[in-house]
This record gives structure tokens, sequence and C-alpha cells, in this order.
């Protein structure tokens, strides 16, 4: 946990650093189609990383005699890249005109080129928290990232637009999964197996990427779905709900989602403490996030006027609103990754469901701007809790057999 802890800081402090760097240098229009670019990069990132929560699930160290299982990985790797660059390319005339205009086109491509990169980083990241090798999985988790900080300090320095910082944000994975391949994929070839073959991995993935997705849109998505939904809300306003809602929401999600794979080991390896420690850990973060929406209110006003003047400026209550849906979000990154490890694939995915479904639905609803925004906020994740609190309750009186809890004989189906 030292090793995955560590990482994620570092890789979240730098999406910080990025996220908090990038309005200091564009005017209040850019950053709104840097955002939302982001947004829609990370929003495939987190569909695509329902691909490494099934690999994660599904691998395990070879035992003697044993076949390989990277294998599998590889050619599921490929399909699933394929299937991604088909959809975004099908879909993207319906969006990203309306999103990007003229710039749409270059845009596009350098989302497709991160959607294939990303697809393989899900696929090693599993395989290694699979087979346990944690400093692999550090090492995936910093390097896109820092490869990330460098360009996107390149193309601020040279006054890029864009489509240069686009391109900035997606190469990475690429870059990263290639360079940790050099000195981790030995060893994945030679430990790594898995439960399922070609077929069993696609099925069961179909349930993760969708919640991956439902994930994405509760968390990385919002500018995208603010970008979509914006009806009434000036440029500038707009801007201050998007860089609001990344810099305060950050720090208490952001660890949560990258913690989810090791979580799925933690829950899955230890059956029997699991909802114990899921009631233990939602309350410390409730109560976390309860401080932390009540320091908001006079700290949130402070740092923004102090990083960007009046730029972007919001009222003070609603620092607080933001601060506290980001720990309500969070807690959908507790109970999912329980309900997952028990095997439980579609209380898994109808909890992000709901709760995303419910964050269009208000999010479109003629609800006062920008207070209905923040209802939306707040209110959503608490449906998709609920579905997952009543999925780990109908667990309970299930028979603890299902459980399977020794990683060989059931790495969590």
């Amino acid at each position: 946990m030292a090793y995955v802890l560590a990482a994620t800081a570092i890789a979240g402090a730098i999406g910080y650093i990025i996220q908090a760097l990038v309005p200091g240098f564009v005017g209040a229009s850019e950053y709104v189609a840097f955002s939302v670019f982001w947004s829609i990069v990370y929003l495939v990132v987190s569909a695509l990383a329902g691909l490494q929560q099934e690999v994660t699930r599904a691998t395990h160290m070879r035992a003697a005699g044993e076949p390989p299982g990277w294998r599998v990985i590889g050619a599921f790797g490929l399909c699933a890249s394929a299937i991604a660059l088909a959809l975004l390319g099908a879909s993207s005339p319906l969006w990203a005109p309306s999103l990007f205009g003229a710039q749409s086109a270059p845009l596009v491509i350098a989302l497709l080129v991160g959607a294939v990169g990303y697809s393989f980083v899900a696929l090693l990241s599993g395989a290694l928290y699979g087979v346990r090798d944690w400093g692999g999985v550090a090492a995936m988790t910093v390097t896109d990232s820092a490869i990330r900080l460098c360009l996107i300090c390149g193309a601020l320095m040279i006054g890029a637009g864009t489509v240069v910082l686009g391109w900035a944000v997606a190469l990475p994975f690429a870059i990263a999964v290639v360079s940790v391949w050099l000195f981790t994929g030995r060893r994945v070839r030679r430990d790594a197996a898995i439960d399922v073959g070609l077929r069993g991995l696609a099925r069961n993935s179909i349930s993760t990427v969708l919640a991956s997705t439902a994930t994405g849109l509760m968390i990385s998505g919002l500018p995208f779905l603010l970008g979509i939904t914006r009806q009434g809300i000036a440029p500038g306003l707009l801007a201050s709900l998007i860089l609001v809602i990344t810099l305060t929401r950050a720090p208490l999600v952001i660890p949560l989602l990258a913690l989810q794979s090791y979580l799925v080991v933690t829950f899955r390896d230890h059956p029997a403490s699991a909802r114990r420690r899921v009631v233990v850990w939602s309350a410390a973060l409730v109560g976390a996030s309860v401080v932390l929406a009540a320091a908001a209110i006079w700290v949130g006003p402070w740092v923004v006027n102090l990083l960007y003047g009046d730029r972007y400026a919001l009222p003070s209550a609603a620092y607080a609103f933001i601060v506290l849906s980001a720990g309500l979000t969070g807690l959908l990154c507790i109970t999912g990754p329980a309900v997952l490890a028990a095997g439980r694939h579609g209380w898994y995915l109808a909890g992000w469901a709901t709760a995303s479904v419910a964050l269009v639905v208000l999010l479109s609803a003629p609800l006062a701007r920008p207070e209905g925004i923040l209802v939306a906020l707040v209110a959503a994740p608490l449906f998709g809790v609920g579905v997952h609190a009543w999925g780990l309750r109908a667990r309970s009186g299930a028979s603890t057999s299902r459980l399977r809890p020794t990683k060989a004989a059931d790495p969590e189906a």
C-alpha cells in the first residue's frame, strides 16, 4: 500500500499542478476548451479503467504447470483498443464540432491516440496488480503523469494553443506503457495467469467498463457534462465552476479513484472483514468531507483569489457544496470495489449507472443555475451509494462459499 499511496500522491499532485497552472496562462474561453478536452480524455480513461479492474480481478500468480495468461491479456487489449477507436471515431461528429469547432479534427485524432495508449496502460496495470508487482504499479502510475507535466509546461512556455495542449495530454499514455513494459514485461509474461479465457474476460469487462464509464461521468467527465448542458451559463461563470470543481474535488476523489484496484484486491483477499471496512472507511470519509466543506467556505475563495484574482470568483457557499459532493462521490469509490470484489458485477454497474444517470438528469433539469448544478453534484452520488449498499446487503445473505477467498482458487470472479 505504501508504494500505491506514494505513487498516487505524486501523480495526483502532478495532475493538480497541471489543472492549477493552465488557467493562469490562457483566457477563460480557451480554458473551457482545454478543460472539456481533458474531461473527455479522462472520461475515456475512466471507461477503459474498467478493463484494468477486470484484469486485476482475473490475474493471479501462475502456479507450476499453469499456462501463462499474457497472450490472452494482449489479445484482449488489441480487441478493446479497436472497439474504443471505432466508437470514438464514429461518435465524434456528434459532439466534437459543437465543443471544439474548427479544432475538432486534430483534437479527435489526439483523443484516439490517447485511447489506444491507455487501453494498454489499463491492461498492463491490471496484470501488475494481479501479480502484486507494487513497484511496477507505482511506476505506471507516476510515469505518464510526469511526462504529461513536462509536455504541458513546454506547451505553455511557447504559448501553444488548445491543439498542442491536447496532444500533450493524450500522448504520454503511449510513451508510458512502452517505458514501463521495458522493465516489467518479462515478469508479467512469466508470472501472470488468469482465471478466464478471452471470451470470459470480455464478458466480465462489459459490466466493469460500463460502470467505469459511469464513474468517469461522475468525476472526470463533469466539465464535459457542463459543456454540453451549459445553456444559459456565461463563459466566465462556466470557467469558474469548472476550475473550482476541478481544484476542490481532486484531493478527495482522485486518490480514492486511483486506489480502486488496490481496494478490489483488499476486499477480495479479506472477505470476512469487507463490510466492516466499508462502514469504517465510509464514516471516516464523510466526517472528513463535512469538516473540509466547512473550511472551504473561507479558504476556497481566498485561495482562488490569491492565484487568479477575481477572474474565477464564485459565492463562498458554492465551495462547501462542491467539496461535500466530492466526499459523497468518494463513497462510491469505496462501496464499488467491495461489491466488485464479491463478484457482483451487476450491482457494481447498477450503483455507478444510477448515480451517473441521476447526475445527467439533474444537470439537464430546468433548475436555477448555478444552484441547480450544486444540488446535482451533492444528490447524484447518494443514489449510487444506496444501490451499492443494497448489493452488499444482498451479498451478506449469500453463502460465504461464493466469496472464494483464496487467490489462486478464486481471484474474485
